[in-house]
């Protein structure tokens, strides 16, 4: 894949926008998101990861520019099994957008889909869909194991997945290629492992210890060969066929990084992955 071509595909994750979020907590200030979203501009990328659970802030969306798409993560509860409230729900989130242009509505709890509910919530959103509420369904997961029983059971049209230069299983599971054969469009996200991989201040915190020689070798390989953590991890991008890139970012420096990353010789990148869950799924840090 040529570099243009993986720009064209990026998505501004801005879960830190509205909060703290992170292995490096962050939570931008107004002046840098407008200067976030003007290099996006400039560089035609107007597409925006966000979720109902980040959006504390009503009013962080209220004037952006109109051609911005979104890709916003919803958490449905029992009570979605009525179209009504589905609907009234979904309104609701959308006025934040300053929009119509909602491209994806994803599940960011998958919980709810191996419920007596998952079903009929997802037939309303299909609903809404024909309505073009949105364009595509999609689910947000953190462990390919759920997609064996997710894939058969409803008819999704975007998968939203970690990946990074540690967490290879959207690859190693043979999902991606499943995937594809069935037509669904995959999005990875924690491309930075939420700023493990390129801040060599975090992984020193305690609950790191364990891993400390894995990720230092990481940050001295980069520094012996002169390269750049983000343009490891952007190069690495290069030899995958993601459908969309999602690039958590802190300030709008990183994004003029990530846009104008150097490109890594094939020949050049090592195989740094490694299946503990207790490092690559966030969720487990302490």
């Amino acid at each position: 894949m040529r570099k243009n071509n993986l720009k064209k595909k990026i998505v501004i994750g801005s879960a830190n926008f509205t909060q703290i979020y992170g292995a490096d907590p962050t939570k931008i200030k107004h002046n840098e998101i407008k200067k976030i979203l003007n290099l996006a501009k400039k560089n035609n990328i107007y597409k925006i990861d966000t979720a109902e659970a980040y959006l504390n802030k009503k009013n962080v969306f209220k004037n952006i520019d109109k051609k911005f798409k979104f890709y916003t993560k919803i958490t449905p509860d029992s009570r979605w099994v009525s179209l009504e409230f589905c609907q009234k729900k979904l309104e609701k989130h959308f006025k934040i957008f300053n929009t119509t242009k909602i491209e994806t509505i994803l599940f960011h709890d998958i919980k709810v889909l191996f419920t007596k509910n998952g079903l009929k919530i997802f037939r309303n959103l299909e609903i809404l869909k024909k309505k073009k509420y949105f364009k595509k369904i999609g689910v947000s997961i953190y462990d390919t194991k759920c997609l064996s029983y997710l894939i058969q059971k409803y008819n999704f049209d975007v998968v939203q997945c970690p990946y990074n230069i540690l967490d290879r299983r959207i690859l190693t599971s043979g999902w991606f290629d499943d995937l594809k054969k069935y037509g669904v469009e995959i999005h990875a996200r924690s491309i930075f492992l939420q700023g493990l991989l390129v801040n060599k201040l975090i992984h020193k915190k305690k609950y790191f210890k364990k891993w400390k020689i894995k990720i230092s070798k990481w940050f001295i390989w980069l520094e012996d060969n002169d390269i750049s953590p983000i343009d490891y991890c952007m190069s690495d991008l290069l030899n995958r066929d993601f459908d969309r890139i999602i690039v958590g970012i802190n300030n709008s420096k990183n994004l003029d990084e990530v846009i104008n990353f150097k490109t890594i010789n094939k020949k050049k990148m090592i195989n740094f992955s490694i299946n503990d869950k207790k490092l690559i799924d966030p969720r487990n840090w302490e």
